[in-house]
């Protein structure tokens, strides 16, 4: 089960964003963990976000040209050992640190919700350059297929999922991109 992976990389842009969230809904699409996309996709949205701006430009409607000067950040979600772990990589060896937003502050409340919404979140200095930022889920089964075997009277022992035996399957892992997203593991 260790090592199914799905990961994505882009220019440190706001542009990052919103294909991020999308990758993330793909990704868990194609493991079958499509219950899972709100917290994923709003975990991964908040990080890139932060990362973007650590890293790149918050200026829209860059060129080509301009776009290919930035520095990239990159998603990588992994699922092992009954966790999903959505991780986001940027240049920037600064660790993130958590604050009390001012109530009519515009930004600073991206890590409190990443808390809120994951088992653990936690960022480490990158050996190679740059800093990852990740948080760990774990893996759950959607409420309907839990509701339908309490219905079928399968009490506590309960046999898993097959979307996720199907998401834990090493032959389900997929890379977006043909480079190395920045980091090993």
């Amino acid at each position: 089960m260790d090592g199914v992976t799905y990961w994505f990389r882009h220019s440190a842009e706001p542009r990052a964003v919103p294909l991020g969230r999308r990758f993330a809904v793909n990704g868990l699409r194609d493991w079958g963990l499509e219950h899972m996309s709100e917290s994923v996709t709003l975990i991964a949205s908040e990080l890139l976000t932060n990362a973007v701006e650590a890293t790149g430009t918050t200026k829209a409607g860059l060129s080509r040209g301009e776009r290919e000067t930035l520095p990239l950040v990159a998603v990588r979600l992994r699922v092992c050992s009954r966790t999903l772990t959505v991780e986001v990589w940027d240049t920037s060896r600064t660790l993130p640190r958590m604050r009390t937003p001012d109530a009519d502050a515009e930004n600073g409340r991206g890590l409190p919700i990443v808390t809120l919404l994951c088992e653990r979140w936690d960022s480490y200095r990158h050996p190679s350059g740059g800093k990852v930022v990740y948080a760990m889920l774990p893996l759950v089964r959607p409420t309907v297929v839990i509701a339908r075997e309490m219905a079928d009277g399968a009490g506590g022992a309960v046999e898993p999922d097959p979307r996720a035996a199907r998401a834990l399957s090493p032959t389900n892992s997929r890379r977006v991109s043909t480079d190395s997203p920045g980091w090993n593991g």
